[in-house]
């Protein structure tokens, strides 16, 4: 059981640990220099995009492709900046929900708790990696589409002078700017793809980290629901087991508190980004379309998708947090409670009417973030999008 144990702890935890060490906010890292050194040399690198981008979208305002390019890398580079940091300055909440789920798959010695959990796990891995893998998609994609029409370019029209090399990212007129030798292009080329990579792993990584958590927690819920359910007069020392599984209530309920204090804040930027960039690249797909730029299309297209599962993972991830922790009270209600003594029986009324008010997923003190909020900033969205279409056609 140990062995399995620690098989499913690498299950869970390695694709979370591959995302966010390389970032610095890997919740069970050592503090150390080093760790500050890597988070610091990738805030320094987005921060050095974002100049860049923003420098090159003053220059040249005409090219619509550039410059939905550009929006998209600034809103996602101060996305990720705003959560690597975050989770480096206040790390107290992750750092106790993963010492937390080391110490729980360390005291793991029942096959059915074990099956929740490996479940949970499971659904953690799927919910993050349809998240990464729609953004290093998105991020290969818009990083060699550039190159191979500019190679396409010079085939068909045979160029004999020497142009403007194409870059990963807006940045020709930087680059021309500075005066940067052309025997240098191998290597800011590296350095840009590589400023790509890591806005994607800083933002949709950490998201990757909150959500496996998440996932996690829920299942730890799970569990406590099962230990309710099997409360019945054949323990011989139920009072004090019924005060365990009190206590553990609390502390989960605590637990979800400290991860929701650690990215309420960033959700509020989250939700007003995804809404803002959801209606600039449905706009710009619905002109492609129009106008017959297939290319174009395609990119747009997977920018808007990796938007939209981006919100749907962070919207069901609260749906569910907040449905575990109310089926708590469903889960006493509905265990043997008749069979209890009178003792333990009376006290259930005060756990089904804490789990009343679950804990959920909130952006600051705003609003509740679920499936409803989803369709709520996809609607208004939607709703944007309209508006800007009529005054394109008018």
């Amino acid at each position: 059981m140990k062995a399995s144990s620690r098989k499913d702890f690498a299950y869970a935890m390695t694709p979370l640990k591959i995302v966010s060490w390389p970032v610095g906010t890997w919740p069970l890292q050592d503090y150390d220099i080093f760790s500050a050194m890597r988070g610091t040399i990738v805030i320094f690198l987005m921060l050095l995009m974002l100049l860049i981008v923003q420098t090159e979208m003053y220059f040249d305002r005409s090219d619509a492709e550039k410059n939905l390019d550009a929006l998209l890398l600034i809103a996602c580079g101060i996305l990720a900046v705003s959560k690597i940091m975050w989770f480096r300055i206040r790390p107290a909440g992750l750092i106790s929900n993963f010492t937390s789920a080391v110490k729980d798959y360390n005291d793991l010695e029942d096959q059915e708790k074990r099956a929740i959990m490996r479940m949970h796990a499971y659904m953690g891995r799927v919910v993050s990696g349809s998240v990464i893998i729609f953004a290093y998609v998105a991020t290969v994609l818009f990083m060699i589409v550039p190159v191979l029409a500019g190679v396409e370019e010079e085939d068909i029209f045979n160029v004999t002078e020497e142009g403007v090399p194409d870059y990963p990212m807006p940045s020709e007129y930087v680059m021309e700017l500075i005066k940067m030798p052309d025997n240098l292009y191998f290597i800011v080329f590296i350095i840009e793809c590589l400023m790509r990579l890591l806005v994607s792993t800083g933002n949709l990584g950490s998201d990757s980290l909150f959500f496996g958590i998440t996932f996690h927690l829920c299942g730890q819920v799970e569990i406590l629901k099962l230990d309710f359910n099997r409360l019945g007069n054949e323990n011989e020392r139920a009072m004090e087991h019924f005060i365990v599984l009190i206590k553990r209530h609390v502390y989960l309920l605590n637990l979800a508190k400290m991860l929701n204090e650690t990215i309420s804040s960033i959700l509020i930027v989250q939700l007003f980004a995804s809404c803002i960039l959801i209606c600039t690249t449905g706009f710009q797909f619905i002109l492609d379309l129009s106008v017959g730029n297939i290319v174009m299309a395609i990119k747009t297209f997977i920018v808007l998708s990796t938007l939209l599962v981006q919100l749907f993972a962070y919207s069901y991830v609260g749906e569910y947090l907040k449905l575990q922790m109310e089926g708590v009270g469903d889960s006493v209600y509905f265990c043997s409670w008749y069979d209890i003594p009178t003792s333990i029986a009376k006290n259930i009324i005060y756990v089904i009417m804490r789990s009343q008010d679950p804990v959920s997923l909130n952006a600051g003190k705003f609003f509740t973030v679920n499936m409803e909020t989803y369709m709520s900033i996809l609607k208004t969205s939607m709703s944007y999008l309209s508006v800007l279409r009529v005054m394109v056609n008018a």
